[in-house]
């Protein structure tokens, strides 16, 4: 077999495959942190590890050689106390040495929205951590006399996002850096319902911020509380970041949303900001009118989906709310109050977190994880709409790159020269047969077979 039949076989095995390698020959599957009932085998079989000179590592190759891994240490809410928990992470530099599928991979910016940002914007420390440079900043600031009141979020194609990058990153890109380091972007059958666990998701998401720092001296795990639906240890979690970020700062609270209101109260009428599960929190959430209109104007599909009974939504909505927090009591329990400074919104699948950018990208979406197929949605963060990137990436045809995939869901005469750009930027790039795209303006009721995947014939 020659060299590059063998790198393409273990791109494509570690594709479809989220198997790692132990140093004394033991097979894990890094699903089972996200398993109850396999969690405490992982966890041993990563502390076995830690501090060893012997590495585990994924399917993958580089130059012949399988790609080691690091076994990280953190402390985590495990049953109501601090456990000492381990995660799996990639050496820095080492991202494109994993296949596009693999867990470890790291996309090539100028695939996805990150490739829109100046440099320093996202950088990679020695560690692995990822300094950021937010357009948010986190620490409550007394404000001088007269000073007028800072803006909340920058709107999505507001003038001046132009040019030669974003200089710093907005909420919504914070969140999408979140998804993509936690691998909530990427898809395979062996996922199965697991995101369903919300706990299970959080840790994911706990392991992504752990390592990134959004301010000098600062991890973002610190300042972020994520709230969901049936997750034992979260309220505790919550009370823990609110009383760390006391008056000095802001808390961050992330989770799938159940409803955002206009709501009327003694003081006039304010926003009231609700998160799937938040009962068990004792948390309440509130904004000023103003951030419901927000809101609707930069998030429309989100917003109409959360004005619609549960069983009507087609998507759920992740939001990522910024702010000041206070914890109090009402008797015997512990109650939290967050008054919110600025907040996103991003639409997600239902059952696998996927998230989507139109009802066509839901579509094809959806056709992709019935039809059991491995893929990424790479991510735009704050990038313009001229930087060029797929809508999802397959990575389960046995091309080593990924078979880039794009939804073309307008007929407008600017936007028809937007097509032509791309359609010549995939076939210089990867060749006419080797990218995907559907016109859901000229066939709304047609979507074309997908490639075939490896082993398999083509899917309709």
């Amino acid at each position: 077999m020659s060299r590059v039949t063998t790198r393409l076989f273990w791109m494509v095995r570690s594709a479809m495959s989220d198997w790692i390698t132990f140093p004394d020959g033991t097979r894990g599957r890094l699903s089972w942190d996200g398993e109850a009932r396999m969690a405490a085998r992982w966890q041993a079989l990563l502390q076995a590890c830690h501090g060893q000179d012997m590495r585990p590592h994924c399917d993958c190759r580089w130059q012949g050689d399988p790609v080691p891994l690091v076994v990280r240490r953190r402390v985590r809410q495990q049953d109501g106390r601090p456990v000492e928990a381990f995660h799996l992470a990639r050496f820095p530099g080492q991202g494109d040495w994993h296949a596009p599928g693999c867990p470890f991979h790291d996309p090539d910016p100028a695939r996805s929205g990150r490739g829109g940002y100046e440099a320093g914007v996202i950088e990679e420390q020695a560690d692995g951590r990822l300094r950021v440079s937010l357009d948010q900043s986190l620490r409550i600031m007394p404000r001088a006399q007269g000073e007028v009141t800072p803006r909340a979020g920058r709107e999505a194609g507001a003038a001046g996002q132009g040019g030669g990058g974003q200089s710093q990153m907005s909420s919504l890109g914070l969140v999408h850096l979140l998804w993509e380091r936690a691998g909530l972007n990427s898809w395979s059958p062996a996922v199965g319902r697991r995101r369903l666990w919300w706990t299970g998701v959080r840790q994911a998401l706990e392991g992504a911020a752990s390592a990134i720092l959004p301010a000098r001296g600062v991890c973002l795990a610190d300042r972020l509380a994520m709230l969901g639906y049936g997750d034992e240890d979260g309220p505790a979690l919550l009370r823990e970041t609110a009383r760390g970020c006391g008056q000095d700062w802001r808390i961050m609270l992330l989770g799938v949303l159940d409803g955002i209101d206009l709501r009327q109260g003694p003081g006039g009428r304010f926003t009231s900001v609700r998160f799937d599960g938040a009962q068990a929190y004792d948390l309440r959430v509130t904004g000023d009118a103003a951030l419901h209109e927000r809101l609707a104007r930069r998030f429309p599909m989100a917003m109409r989906a959360l004005g619609l009974a549960r069983a009507q939504r087609r998507i759920r909505v992740v939001g990522l709310a910024i702010a000041s927090v206070r914890v109090g009591r009402d008797g015997e329990r512990v109650t939290v109050g967050c008054r919110v400074a600025d907040m996103v919104l991003m639409e997600v699948m239902p059952v696998t977190l996927i998230p989507v950018a139109s009802s066509h990208e839901l579509a094809v979406a959806t056709r992709l994880v019935a039809q059991g197929r491995s893929f990424i949605k790479p991510l735009r963060f704050d990038a313009t709409r001229d930087v060029v990137h797929p809508d999802f990436v397959l990575t389960d045809t046995g091309d080593a790159r990924g078979t880039p995939m794009e939804v073309f869901g307008r007929d407008d005469e600017a936007y028809a020269a937007r097509r032509a750009q791309k359609c010549a930027y995939y076939t210089a790039v990867y060749g006419q047969e080797h990218w995907w795209s559907w016109n859901a303006v000229a066939q709304p009721d047609l979507i074309p077979d997908f490639p075939a995947s490896v082993g398999g014939p083509p899917h309709g």
